[in-house]
């Protein structure tokens, strides 16, 4: 790398720190959490904070709480997009993760709206700004009706292959669960692939970590929420987890799902490397408690990894993740303050860097 080339390396990943720098601190949710309405919560974000020029030409006494979601989601994907340009990142497979995460997403809500048979709620509830970036003709899939209308759309991308074959009812519709659990595996591969082939040192290590406890924690979270609720059995979660792990072994994965009940759970869990970082973890009696804790693991790690890394790919995937975390922030504080719930009620759902 020429002198040139690291500096502007170094100037990318300082922009991406304070970008960081400016993300809502303790006394912003405070004053957020004191809000009486979406109207007045929306106000503050407007005025006081690092949105105020994405909700510059909003009224905010008349926004609509699905609206504003919808800005906040927009206005990190142009971050995202704003980051991606220098130096012409956008060049590397890899840093397309966020669109490739939108495509799947797309794709499965799609599947699910043509299960139902309400394509014109899949339409209406698309993200219009992320559209032109997709691989695929996104719209397309509100005009199909059938599984096999879906695979055409897709017939020329990856996701043609990880979906071709999976089984197709009489009525023409898919196993959604199936379908999901395949893409999901698809992406963390994909991920973890890239970030071996496109990165070395510790770039490489930064990045391999946090996606191997990105894939440990799904299956941790899902594999509890599915023992909470429907008392699932090994059988059963090796059925709907991803069929690899990142720094469990496989042998304590096992011994998660076997797990008889969620006291044991979190007994088993507890001698791992998640659980020994988790305070009182025996107090995570259901699974909202319990992913808000593992969350928060994530965060701190990305969080960790922003601070210390020399690679511009680690610190905007970091960044990246922790912004998204904010944004779930706000959106669970709005969600709150609509539904009149407890401040304290709200407050435990929060997860604040």
């Amino acid at each position: 790398m020429s002198a040139l080339d690291k500096n502007a390396h170094y100037a990318t990943i300082t922009k991406i720190r304070t970008q960081y720098g400016k993300r809502l601190k303790q006394a912003d949710y405070e004053e957020l959490l004191s809000k009486k309405s979406v109207v007045e919560a929306t106000e503050y974000l407007k005025g006081n904070t690092k949105y105020s020029e994405a909700l510059s030409n909003i009224d905010a006494s008349t926004i609509h709480r699905g609206y504003l979601e919808m800005i906040l989601r927009r206005n990190l994907f142009e971050r995202y997009l704003e980051f991606c340009k220098f130096q012409q990142l956008d060049r590397k497979p890899f840093y397309r993760f966020r669109i490739v995460e939108y495509e799947i997403k797309s794709l499965l809500h799609g599947i699910m709206c043509m299960n139902a048979g309400s394509m014109q709620s899949f339409i209406s509830s698309l993200p219009a700004y992320l559209v032109k970036f997709a691989s695929f003709p996104v719209l397309d899939l509100g005009k199909a009706t059938s599984f096999s209308e879906i695979l055409a759309v897709i017939r020329n991308t990856p996701y043609y292959q990880v979906l071709k074959d999976v089984s197709v009812r009489q009525d023409g519709l898919a196993d959604y669960s199936k379908c999901e659990l395949q893409l999901r595996t698809y992406y963390m591969r994909w991920l973890l692939n890239l970030a071996t082939k496109e990165f070395k040192g510790t770039a490489r290590k930064a990045l391999t970590q946090q996606i191997e406890m990105q894939t440990d924690l799904i299956n941790i979270i899902n594999a509890y929420r599915m023992k909470c609720d429907f008392h699932a059995t090994a059988d059963e979660l090796n059925e709907a987890m991803l069929p690899f792990s990142g720094r469990l072994s496989k042998t304590k994965l096992q011994e998660l799902y076997a797990a008889p009940s969620t006291e044991e759970f979190l007994r088993v869990l507890g001698d791992t490397i998640y659980g020994k970082q988790i305070e009182e973890l025996d107090k995570c009696t259901d699974s909202v408690h319990f992913e808000h804790e593992l969350t928060k693991l994530r965060c701190n790690l990305a969080r960790r990894s922003l601070v210390l890394a020399e690679d511009v790919a680690v610190s905007l995937y970091s960044m990246m993740y922790l912004l998204e975390t904010e944004v779930t922030n706000i959106i669970t504080i709005i969600e709150g303050i609509r539904y009149q719930k407890d401040i304290s009620y709200i407050e435990n759902l929060l997860v604040i860097q």
